[in-house]
Protein backbone atom coordinates (compact mmCIF):
# COMPACT_ATOMS: atom_id res chain seq x y z
CA UNK A 1 0.00 0.00 0.00
CA UNK A 2 2.80 2.56 1.00
CA UNK A 3 4.48 1.65 -2.32
CA UNK A 4 1.00 2.43 -4.45
CA UNK A 5 0.82 5.80 -2.65
CA UNK A 6 4.87 6.78 -3.29
CA UNK A 7 4.16 5.86 -7.06
CA UNK A 8 0.74 7.97 -7.39
CA UNK A 9 3.00 10.44 -5.57
CA UNK A 10 5.59 10.21 -8.15
CA UNK A 11 3.37 10.44 -11.25
CA UNK A 12 1.66 13.12 -10.01
CA UNK A 13 5.36 15.12 -9.71
CA UNK A 14 5.08 15.49 -6.36
CA UNK A 15 8.23 13.67 -5.15
CA UNK A 16 11.29 13.05 -7.19
CA UNK A 17 14.00 13.95 -4.92
CA UNK A 18 15.87 12.04 -2.23
CA UNK A 19 13.53 11.18 0.61
CA UNK A 20 15.53 9.48 2.87
CA UNK A 21 12.39 9.52 5.74
CA UNK A 22 10.13 7.19 3.17
CA UNK A 23 13.49 4.91 3.08
CA UNK A 24 13.48 4.98 7.18
CA UNK A 25 9.53 4.67 7.90
CA UNK A 26 9.92 1.50 5.15
CA UNK A 27 12.55 0.00 6.98
CA UNK A 28 11.08 0.34 10.20
CA UNK A 29 7.46 -0.64 8.85
CA UNK A 30 8.75 -4.16 7.42
CA UNK A 31 12.02 -5.15 8.92
CA UNK A 32 10.84 -5.92 12.49
CA UNK A 33 8.05 -7.75 11.22
CA UNK A 34 10.38 -9.76 9.12
CA UNK A 35 13.05 -10.26 11.94
CA UNK A 36 10.15 -11.80 14.31
CA UNK A 37 9.23 -14.65 12.26
CA UNK A 38 10.84 -18.12 13.28
CA UNK A 39 12.51 -18.88 9.16
CA UNK A 40 14.78 -15.33 10.12
CA UNK A 41 15.70 -16.11 13.36
CA UNK A 42 16.51 -19.94 12.24
CA UNK A 43 18.97 -17.79 9.93
CA UNK A 44 20.29 -15.93 12.10
CA UNK A 45 21.33 -18.58 14.25
CA UNK A 46 22.70 -21.18 11.48
CA UNK A 47 25.83 -20.57 10.18
CA UNK A 48 27.09 -18.04 7.01
CA UNK A 49 26.46 -19.72 3.92
CA UNK A 50 29.81 -20.55 1.35
CA UNK A 51 30.43 -17.47 -0.60
CA UNK A 52 30.20 -19.62 -3.85
CA UNK A 53 27.29 -21.46 -2.85
CA UNK A 54 25.53 -17.80 -2.74
CA UNK A 55 27.19 -16.14 -5.79
CA UNK A 56 25.93 -19.62 -7.78
CA UNK A 57 23.14 -18.94 -6.52
CA UNK A 58 22.91 -15.29 -7.64
CA UNK A 59 24.20 -16.49 -11.05
CA UNK A 60 21.61 -18.71 -11.15
CA UNK A 61 18.52 -16.29 -10.99
CA UNK A 62 19.68 -14.65 -13.83
CA UNK A 63 17.85 -16.07 -16.87
CA UNK A 64 19.34 -17.58 -19.79
CA UNK A 65 21.26 -21.25 -20.39
CA UNK A 66 24.68 -20.25 -20.03
CA UNK A 67 27.03 -17.56 -18.92
CA UNK A 68 27.44 -15.75 -22.43
CA UNK A 69 23.12 -15.84 -22.05
CA UNK A 70 23.45 -14.49 -18.49
CA UNK A 71 26.01 -11.96 -18.92
CA UNK A 72 23.96 -10.37 -22.18
CA UNK A 73 21.07 -10.46 -20.11
CA UNK A 74 22.62 -8.40 -17.59
CA UNK A 75 24.03 -6.26 -19.76
CA UNK A 76 21.32 -5.52 -21.55
CA UNK A 77 18.87 -4.54 -18.50
CA UNK A 78 21.49 -2.39 -17.56
CA UNK A 79 21.57 -0.45 -20.76
CA UNK A 80 17.63 -0.52 -20.99
CA UNK A 81 17.75 1.00 -16.98
CA UNK A 82 20.52 3.34 -17.97
CA UNK A 83 18.32 4.30 -21.10
CA UNK A 84 15.26 4.86 -19.39
CA UNK A 85 17.24 6.79 -15.96
CA UNK A 86 18.47 9.47 -18.90
CA UNK A 87 15.50 9.66 -20.66
CA UNK A 88 13.48 10.65 -17.35
CA UNK A 89 11.13 7.32 -18.16
CA UNK A 90 11.85 6.42 -14.51
CA UNK A 91 12.81 8.28 -11.84
CA UNK A 92 15.59 7.15 -9.46
CA UNK A 93 14.18 8.92 -5.88
CA UNK A 94 13.40 8.08 -2.41
CA UNK A 95 10.38 5.83 -3.37
CA UNK A 96 12.81 3.44 -5.59
CA UNK A 97 14.92 2.80 -2.64
CA UNK A 98 11.98 2.20 -0.34
CA UNK A 99 10.59 -0.73 -3.41
CA UNK A 100 14.24 -1.92 -3.40
CA UNK A 101 14.47 -2.36 0.57
CA UNK A 102 10.68 -3.89 0.85
CA UNK A 103 11.91 -6.49 -2.01
CA UNK A 104 15.27 -7.02 -0.49
CA UNK A 105 13.74 -7.84 3.01
CA UNK A 106 11.14 -10.55 1.61
CA UNK A 107 13.98 -11.43 -0.26
CA UNK A 108 15.90 -12.40 3.15
CA UNK A 109 13.02 -13.45 4.35
CA UNK A 110 12.60 -16.14 1.21
CA UNK A 111 16.09 -17.36 2.14
CA UNK A 112 15.66 -17.64 5.36
CA UNK A 113 12.17 -19.52 5.27
CA UNK A 114 12.69 -21.89 2.54
CA UNK A 115 14.61 -24.32 4.18
CA UNK A 116 12.13 -24.01 7.24
CA UNK A 117 9.16 -24.58 4.72
CA UNK A 118 10.68 -27.04 2.71
CA UNK A 119 10.96 -29.12 5.53
CA UNK A 120 7.88 -28.37 7.14
CA UNK A 121 6.20 -29.72 3.48
CA UNK A 122 8.73 -32.29 3.79
CA UNK A 123 7.04 -33.40 7.17
CA UNK A 124 3.71 -33.19 6.07
CA UNK A 125 4.26 -35.22 2.86
CA UNK A 126 5.85 -38.04 4.94
CA UNK A 127 3.15 -37.82 7.26
CA UNK A 128 0.18 -37.97 4.44
CA UNK A 129 2.53 -40.99 2.51
CA UNK A 130 2.63 -42.80 5.75
CA UNK A 131 -0.95 -41.95 6.41
CA UNK A 132 -1.70 -43.85 2.66
CA UNK A 133 0.85 -46.54 3.57
CA UNK A 134 -1.10 -47.37 6.39
CA UNK A 135 -4.56 -47.56 4.80
CA UNK A 136 -3.24 -49.31 1.86
CA UNK A 137 -1.96 -52.15 4.44
CA UNK A 138 -4.75 -52.00 6.64
CA UNK A 139 -7.57 -52.41 3.32
CA UNK A 140 -4.99 -55.67 2.02
CA UNK A 141 -5.34 -56.90 5.13
CA UNK A 142 -9.23 -56.64 5.02
CA UNK A 143 -9.45 -57.96 1.54
CA UNK A 144 -7.19 -61.00 2.34
CA UNK A 145 -8.83 -61.64 5.27
CA UNK A 146 -12.35 -61.71 2.99
CA UNK A 147 -10.51 -63.58 0.10
CA UNK A 148 -9.90 -66.41 2.93
CA UNK A 149 -13.20 -66.15 4.72
CA UNK A 150 -14.85 -66.94 0.77
CA UNK A 151 -12.47 -69.55 0.17
CA UNK A 152 -13.65 -71.17 3.23
CA UNK A 153 -17.01 -71.28 1.61
CA UNK A 154 -15.83 -73.12 -1.96
CA UNK A 155 -18.23 -75.92 -1.55
CA UNK A 156 -21.26 -73.50 -1.84
CA UNK A 157 -21.75 -74.33 -5.45
CA UNK A 158 -22.67 -78.24 -4.62
CA UNK A 159 -24.48 -77.13 -1.68
CA UNK A 160 -26.81 -74.65 -4.01
CA UNK A 161 -27.48 -77.37 -6.31
CA UNK A 162 -28.71 -79.73 -3.50
CA UNK A 163 -30.83 -77.33 -1.99
CA UNK A 164 -32.33 -76.29 -5.41
CA UNK A 165 -32.94 -80.16 -6.24
CA UNK A 166 -34.67 -80.15 -2.87
CA UNK A 167 -36.56 -76.99 -3.41
CA UNK A 168 -37.96 -78.86 -6.84
CA UNK A 169 -39.31 -81.94 -5.35
CA UNK A 170 -40.51 -80.26 -2.21
CA UNK A 171 -42.45 -78.07 -5.72
CA UNK A 172 -43.23 -80.97 -6.84
CA UNK A 173 -44.59 -83.08 -4.12
CA UNK A 174 -46.51 -79.68 -2.81
CA UNK A 175 -48.43 -79.73 -6.42
CA UNK A 176 -49.27 -83.19 -6.18
CA UNK A 177 -50.58 -82.87 -2.24
CA UNK A 178 -52.60 -79.65 -3.87
CA UNK A 179 -54.04 -81.75 -7.05
CA UNK A 180 -54.75 -85.38 -4.58
CA UNK A 181 -56.69 -82.45 -1.98
CA UNK A 182 -58.51 -80.99 -4.94
CA UNK A 183 -59.43 -84.58 -5.98
CA UNK A 184 -60.52 -85.72 -2.25
CA UNK A 185 -62.31 -82.35 -2.01
CA UNK A 186 -64.43 -83.20 -5.68
CA UNK A 187 -64.61 -86.68 -4.65
CA UNK A 188 -66.01 -85.66 -0.89
CA UNK A 189 -68.70 -83.44 -3.21
CA UNK A 190 -69.76 -86.04 -5.46
CA UNK A 191 -70.55 -88.01 -2.75
CA UNK A 192 -72.37 -85.46 -0.90
CA UNK A 193 -74.64 -84.91 -3.62
CA UNK A 194 -75.76 -88.63 -4.53
CA UNK A 195 -75.99 -88.89 -0.57
CA UNK A 196 -78.39 -86.42 -0.84
CA UNK A 197 -79.55 -87.85 -4.15
CA UNK A 198 -79.86 -91.77 -2.45
CA UNK A 199 -81.90 -90.03 0.50
CA UNK A 200 -84.28 -88.01 -1.26
CA UNK A 201 -85.11 -91.51 -3.50
CA UNK A 202 -85.32 -93.24 -0.56
CA UNK A 203 -88.10 -90.80 1.14
CA UNK A 204 -89.72 -90.51 -2.11
CA UNK A 205 -90.25 -94.43 -1.68
CA UNK A 206 -91.02 -94.62 1.55
CA UNK A 207 -93.94 -92.09 1.17
CA UNK A 208 -95.06 -94.16 -2.28
CA UNK A 209 -95.40 -97.10 -0.01
CA UNK A 210 -96.49 -95.20 3.04
CA UNK A 211 -99.47 -93.98 0.18
CA UNK A 212 -99.80 -97.04 -1.13
CA UNK A 213 -100.51 -98.99 2.38
CA UNK A 214 -102.76 -96.40 3.34
CA UNK A 215 -104.73 -96.58 0.20
CA UNK A 216 -104.67 -100.59 0.85
CA UNK A 217 -105.80 -100.36 4.34
CA UNK A 218 -108.65 -97.67 3.49
CA UNK A 219 -109.55 -99.75 0.70
CA UNK A 220 -109.70 -103.17 2.63
CA UNK A 221 -111.38 -101.42 5.77
CA UNK A 222 -114.30 -100.00 3.26
CA UNK A 223 -114.21 -103.38 1.85
CA UNK A 224 -114.82 -104.50 5.01
CA UNK A 225 -117.82 -102.49 6.32
CA UNK A 226 -119.92 -103.68 3.22
CA UNK A 227 -122.19 -106.68 4.74
CA UNK A 228 -122.04 -109.41 2.19
CA UNK A 229 -118.05 -109.31 2.61
CA UNK A 230 -118.21 -109.60 6.07
CA UNK A 231 -121.36 -112.07 5.65
CA UNK A 232 -118.84 -114.30 3.23
CA UNK A 233 -115.69 -113.60 5.94
CA UNK A 234 -118.02 -115.25 8.57
CA UNK A 235 -119.05 -118.03 6.46
CA UNK A 236 -115.61 -118.95 5.38
CA UNK A 237 -114.31 -118.27 8.97
CA UNK A 238 -116.95 -121.26 9.88
CA UNK A 239 -116.39 -123.52 7.26
CA UNK A 240 -112.61 -123.20 8.20
CA UNK A 241 -113.63 -124.17 12.06
CA UNK A 242 -115.56 -127.13 10.89
CA UNK A 243 -112.98 -128.60 8.59
CA UNK A 244 -110.46 -128.36 11.44
CA UNK A 245 -113.06 -129.92 14.12
CA UNK A 246 -113.71 -132.53 11.32
CA UNK A 247 -109.99 -133.06 11.47
CA UNK A 248 -109.63 -133.33 14.92
CA UNK A 249 -112.05 -136.03 15.31
CA UNK A 250 -110.61 -138.09 12.39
Amino acid sequence: MAFRQATNLVSRGKYTSWRPSLVKSALSAHIPAIASTPFMARSMSATRPDPKETASAIISIVPGESMVAKTGTVLLSAAVAAYMVSKEVYIVDAEFYEMLTIFGAYYIWYLGGRDGAIEYFNERKATMKKVLETARHDHKAVVKERIDHISKLSDVVDVTKGLYDMSKDIARLEAETYELKQKVAFSSEVKGMLDSWVRYEASVREAQQRRLVEAVISKIEAGLEDPKVQQSILNQCVSDVESLAKSARA
